[in-house]
């Protein structure tokens, strides 16, 4: 499957009306990496590019390939709040005694 993350960013800083510098600026992404993507003429870092989905509000699989993923959304989930922190579990061995 071919990239399309040039497409992709070019639409939609188009239609949110956001700059380079905004995404770089919110993502942490540097502004050169995020302007060869745009080019076509670097693959961004998987971590990078999952930043700038984020800030973006789209799947990782729609910034790369412009369609979304359809196992996607399970992986989505587990990032939720609800899956961070710690969790405490007890396990107790109950003894059954036998009456007979």
């Amino acid at each position: 499957m071919k990239l399309k993350i040039a497409q992709t960013l070019s639409q939609l800083m188009e239609s949110r009306r956001i700059t380079l510098k905004e995404i770089s600026k919110s993502t942490g992404v540097p502004l050169s990496s995020i302007a060869e993507w745009k080019k076509n003429n670097r693959n961004p870092k998987v971590e990078d590019a999952s930043k700038v989905a984020d800030y973006l509000g789209i799947t990782l699989s729609h910034l790369l390939f412009g369609q979304e993923d359809r196992q996607e959304p399970l992986q989505k989930i587990l990032k939720e709040e609800f899956f961070k922190g710690t969790f405490e579990i007890n396990i107790k061995r109950v003894h059954i005694k036998n009456e007979d």
